[in-house]
Parts: structure tokens; sequence; C-alpha cells
């Protein structure tokens, strides 16, 4: 069934009504919203405001200077949030995608349609959690390094290098391993996908990550994840311990299925969010593995860093509240590589269909 782009329009246009109208309800206590993972933005506003002053990232001292400088609101930047959940980040996830409002109109309306729909980052719009300023600075970040590897000469090409480095930095203050994936990338995306070479690599990456942990390269990382266990007794805990260095990546698949494909569905809110967020995700996961051939250098960068940044957080993390925040990144990155691969599919479609002569009657 073909959906109409006036259909389409009406639906985000009715979603954007719905979210406003939600917000006011939940901000005005007429009721609560509980949210996965945990609750910071106290922390954050007592930072802002002086009370506390040690600093876990680098959210909370912009949250200060904010203060400081005489514009720091809770309550403002929450609605600044709600702003760029509703605008700010569709735009840049379908200018990142390649799409064209008026030559891309379905295919753009689609992709603003998944961004406004998507509940977990709406959720965090409530209060001055840093999850949607990380999600705008890495779309930034991405849409710098877009341009750099877009850029036809060697000086343009050094100068958006340069700031995305920069901007990776940035993204390693607000959380390590959101940068680390992130300047990695930025060094390994000349590396070529096909699906034989996927096949390949996928073997390599396994062999590297039971290596790793054999040498004891993630103690650190491991050392996080008890804190769950300690501290996070709730049921949305998968409890997998990675301990043991031969159910290492056993463990690490469970962990991969559980949180990353939302496959630990311990509550009705987990089936929901399974269903709106995880179920496109894997249908688009699978278009972009099929058509890998299309990937540039852009979409390869893309596909690294979603590899890196899971890796990480998929061995420290084993609640499922918090995993809905952490897979924000990875989600957005196949959303964006799926309309990127989809856009260039059908243009070369059209392309060829426009170079086979028609025959003359």
């Amino acid at each position: 069934m073909k959906i109409s782009n006036k259909l389409l329009l009406l639906c985000i246009f009715t979603l954007v009504f719905i979210k406003v109208i939600f917000y006011y309800l939940i901000k005005n206590d007429y009721f609560s919203l509980g949210l996965g993972g945990s609750n910071d933005s106290d922390y954050y506003h007592n930072y802002a405001l002086g009370y506390v002053d040690i600093a876990v990232n680098f959210w909370p001292v912009i949250l200060r200077f904010l203060n400081d400088s005489g514009f720091y609101s809770r309550d403002g930047i929450s609605y600044l949030f709600l702003i760029l959940n509703i605008f700010m980040i569709p735009f840049l996830v379908a200018k990142l995608s390649g799409l064209d409002f008026k030559k891309d109109q379905k295919y753009y309306l689609y992709s603003t349609l998944l961004c406004l729909i998507y509940p977990t980052l709406f959720f965090y719009t409530f209060d001055i959690y840093r999850d949607v300023f990380m999600v705008l600075s890495f779309l930034v970040g991405c849409l710098i390094v877009k341009k750099s590897l877009n850029s036809s000469n060697f000086i343009s090409f050094s100068y958006f290098y340069i700031l995305a480095i920069l901007m990776g930095l940035f993204l390693m203050a607000l959380r390590p391993y959101l940068g680390y994936a992130f300047l990695l990338a930025l060094a390994l995306w000349k590396i070529k996908l096909t699906k034989k070479r996927i096949f390949i690599l996928t073997i390599l990456y396994f062999f590297a990550l039971f290596v790793a942990n054999y040498l004891g390269l993630f103690e650190r990382i491991t050392d996080y994840r008890e804190i769950f266990e300690e501290d996070m007794q709730g049921g949305s805990n998968l409890g997998l311990d990675f301990s043991n260095p031969v159910l290492f990546i056993p463990n690490f698949v469970l962990s991969t299925l559980g949180q990353l494909f939302g496959l630990y569905l311990v509550n009705p809110f987990a089936v929901l969010l399974f269903v709106i967020e995880t179920i496109p995700a894997l249908f688009m996961m699978t278009y972009i593995l099929k058509n890998v051939n299309y990937a540039d250098s852009f979409i390869r960068f893309l596909i690294i860093f979603f590899v890196l940044y899971a890796s990480v957080w998929l061995i420290g993390n084993d609640n499922l509240g918090t995993a809905v925040r952490l897979r924000l990144y990875n989600y957005l990155v196949v959303y964006i590589c799926f309309f990127y691969i989809l856009r260039l599919k059908r243009l070369s479609i059209d392309l060829t269909h426009n170079l086979v002569p028609t025959k003359r009657g």
C-alpha cells in the first residue's frame, strides 16, 4: 500500500501536536513518566548552581557556564531540547542522509517521521539530561565528517577533518567511548566494505574481541559493568557475567541480542520499544548489508563507528533502561545509512534506465 506525501505530512503534524500536548501535561505534573536509566538531571542542576563541585563529564560544566553567564534555566533548556527533538534533529538526520525535500520528498518525510516517532530521545527532553545535547553534537560532528570526506580539494578536506577531530574530542568530554568511537572511525574510514569482506571482518572482529578480553584489555569496562550488579538490582538487568574468558563471546552475543536488538523483553515498555525502535532498525540493517556495495566513504565511517561504539557499551552496560539511551547513536546511524543508500540506489537505477535505449516501434 502506497502512502501519499499528504498523509505523511498529516502524520508528522499530528505527531508534533501530540508530543507538544504530552510534553505540557508531563511538565505541569498532570501525570508522571518513569524514564529508563539513572535520573541524573538533579545532579546536573545542582552543579550548575554551584552546590556540587565534582563534574563527572563536560555537560554540567556547560550548564554552570550558562548559569554564570546569566543564561541558565532548567525549564528553558528542557524547552530547547523539545524544539531540537521536533525540528533540528530530524532535519540533521535527513541532511546527513543526503535527502532533499523537493527531490526526495517521500524519503524525507519517512525519515522525519521515524525521528519523531522515536520515543527514547523524546523522553529525555523533559529535563536537563545530556542525551539530546549529545545527539545534536554527534550529528553536527557527522555533518563535519561528511563535509570533509566529500571535499574536492586537500585544503577543504584538511580544514573539515581537523574540525571533525575537535568535535570528536568534544564528544569524548561528554561521553568518553562515544568520542573514542567517533575518532577511531575517522581514522579507519578508508576500509572498503563488501559482502564478502564483511563476513571475513566479522570473524576477525570476534577473534579480536576474544583476544583483547583474554589479555585483560576490557578489564576497566567489565569492572564498570559490575556497578549494575551492585547498584541497580532492578528487573531490567541482564545479569550476564563477563568474568569468564571462555564465555566472553557467547555473553557478548547475548548482550547484543538483549540490548542492541531489544530482545530482552522483561516488561510491556520493553516490548513497546522493540516494536517502535528495534523492528524498523532491524529491517534497515538488513537492507544496508544487502546493499553495502553502495557505501561511500561517509557511510563506511558511520558503519565503522556503529561497530566500535556498540562494542564498548555492549560490554560495559548490563541494564536495559540504560541501553535504550546508549543505542540512540547506533539507531540514528542506521537511519542515516538506510536512507543514504536508498537514495543512491534509486539514482543508480534511474541512471541505468535513462542510459538503456528504448525500442522504436
